[in-house]
């Protein structure tokens, strides 16, 4: 062998020697086995290639790769390329997960078995989640009751104005005296309870007899309702329903009568409803006016009246 192929030959081997050393120190094994998943992420929450995977808490793989990769509709997302060993039997419904072990840990990922499914294979693409940490999980739940807390004091703030706009000086001088007036009120109301109760305590006879009177009426009233009730009792109640029902079907036949009369039934209602006859009665009535009047001013021409006898022209 000659020198040349000699150091070519070294140079390859110390290329390859430096290129496993490389890949060993990131945690990678060039003559491993390991399968090879896929996951989608719409973020990846901080981690990176040689981020640990594993299983029930023991280390079964890592991250071999990032891939970003652009949505038809413009988004972001990305693809986690992962390299698990292929002693453990992933189903397709398994989910790789991104998680925070704890407050000051970075992020983590791990497989959720899920057991009773198909087996998946070298190359095949699990389901991707997320599980919030205590932060974001605080995060998420401290924020609506941040927006809700602002609303409040929003509010709040907007009643404490209007509070100082309507108790402004004019305001505050009237409502003092309102209270000046409802404490004298008060004082005038304690005053009148206590001569009220300083009378009623006296035996003063002017009182006395007051309350006789009032007593006296009470009785007489008691003693009347008494009498009221009972005649009421002493009525009969059928006899008066029975004047009722008489008086009743009296108002009835009068109002037929009446009925009658407007239909021209009858003397009464004929002579109503006959405007020949009221035409005839009418002129018989001025006749009668007009004759009167004339025996009134030639009373001879009627009544002849002699002493002796004797007949007058």
């Amino acid at each position: 062998m000659s020198k040349e192929i000699k150091a070519g030959l070294i140079a390859i081997f110390a290329i390859a020697g430096f290129v496993a050393m490389f890949q060993f120190m990131k945690g990678r094994n060039i003559f491993s086995t390991d399968n090879v998943y896929y996951a989608r992420f719409d973020n990846v929450q901080g981690v990176d290639p040689s981020t640990a995977i594993s299983i029930n808490g023991l280390k079964v793989g890592h991250v071999d790769k990032i891939i970003p990769v652009m949505n038809p509709k413009g988004g972001l997302s990305f693809v986690i390329r992962a390299l698990i060993k292929d002693d453990y039997p992933i189903t397709k419904n398994s989910v790789l997960e991104i998680f925070e072990t704890g407050l000051m840990s970075g992020k983590q990922m791990r497989v959720n078995l899920a057991f009773g499914g198909v087996v998946a294979k070298d190359g095949d693409t699990l389901k991707g989640d997320f599980q919030p940490s205590m932060m974001n999980s605080l995060s998420s739940q401290v924020g609506p009751v941040k927006d809700q807390l602002q609303s409040v004091l929003k509010r709040v703030d907007s009643l404490t104005n209007n509070a100082n706009k309507i108790l402004d000086d004019q305001n505050r001088a009237e409502i003092k005296a309102l209270l000046a007036s409802l404490n004298h009120t008060v004082a005038s109301f304690e005053n009148t309870s206590r001569q009220t109760n300083a009378l009623l305590a006296s035996s003063d006879p002017k009182l006395q007899k007051v309350l006789d009177n009032a007593n006296l009426a009470t009785i007489s009233a008691r003693t009347a309702i008494d009498k009221y009730g009972h005649i009421a009792e002493q009525v009969d109640v059928s006899k008066l329903n029975n004047t009722i029902d008489k008086l009743s079907v009296t108002a009835q036949q009068l109002n037929n009568v009446i009925a009658g009369i407007q239909k021209g039934e009858g003397s009464l209602g004929k002579l109503v409803k006959d405007e020949q006859l009221y035409d005839n009665l009418t002129k018989t009535s001025q006749n009668l006016n007009s004759l009167v009047e004339d025996m009134k001013a030639n009373p001879k021409r009627y009544v002849n009246f002699s002493v002796f006898g004797k007949n007058s022209k």
